[in-house]
């Protein structure tokens, strides 16, 4: 079948190389001060909070998955914690202040060996380019505008986050937004990511092709029944992979 689509995981497959929690943290503070004119008396307590409901974090990385840990509303598990800590929440703009914790990733990140390269490749071999991300606080408008400070939006044809679609990968509903962004069948897509629960498992249990980009920093899950269609170090690797499945593609075409 023709490929018609890319679709990438970003954190630790675009970007990686984390800023460490403190100076998240303090930039953080900084935006949400900068947004109030001064320090919110929760501000620090809601910094260092799990926002998340108890096992829901990082659970699209354990195995076996379960499926219900998917479903993602953000918005109300920020109201929950602050009723929960005695907040009064009607002169707090929830939505705001989830965008506020959203700090650029290029002041957090950097772009992973080849991961921009790979990109403008798929997008100059007419591919429909979608990112696909699992996230806490960012929406589809903080992605874009990730991705327009790297200067890399020109060649994305859009992007699904968890918090928008209100679901997390491994669960059909985001790829599934994504090949409707890409106008393309899960035969017409691959999916390129590190996890092998999330990106790999997610992507196959509906017909997407799925290469993993194996980190030797993190050890996979053990037990997981599910193989890649192709297994990559860096993102340099990428064509490679890619290549022989157009050529493929136009012979049948």
């Amino acid at each position: 079948m023709t490929l018609r689509a890319a679709f990438f995981d970003v954190g630790d497959t675009l970007v990686e190389h984390w800023a460490p929690s403190e100076v998240l943290l303090a930039k953080i503070r900084e935006r949400v001060c900068a947004h109030y004119g001064e320090e919110p008396p929760w501000l620090d307590d809601a910094i260092n909070a799990g926002i998340e409901p108890p096992g829901v974090r990082g659970a699209e990385n354990r195995w076996p998955y379960e499926m219900r840990l998917a479903r993602q509303e953000t918005n109300a598990w920020y109201e929950a914690w602050f009723r929960a800590n005695g907040i009064d929440v009607d002169g707090i703009d929830i939505d705001r202040l989830r965008s506020l914790f959203c700090v650029p990733l290029d002041e957090v990140s950097v772009p992973a060996a080849g991961a921009f390269d790979a990109v403008r490749w798929c997008k100059g071999r007419g591919l429909r380019v979608v990112l696909v991300s699992n996230t806490l606080s960012r929406g589809d408008e903080e992605v874009l505008e990730d991705w327009r400070r790297f200067g890399l939006d020109d060649a994305i044809d859009g992007v699904v986050s968890s918090h928008s679609v209100g679901w997390r990968k491994p669960n059909p509903a985001i790829f599934e937004r994504a090949l409707a962004i890409a106008r393309a069948r899960p035969d017409e897509a691959f999916h390129v990511g590190d996890s092998l629960i999330a990106d790999v498992w997610g992507a196959k249990q509906i017909g997407l092709r799925a290469v993993w980009r194996k980190r030797l920093d993190v050890e996979p899950p053990a037990g997981v029944d599910v193989e890649p269609d192709a297994t990559i170090r860096e993102l340099t690797e990428l064509p490679g992979v890619v290549t022989p499945w157009l050529a493929a593609g136009e012979r049948v075409a």
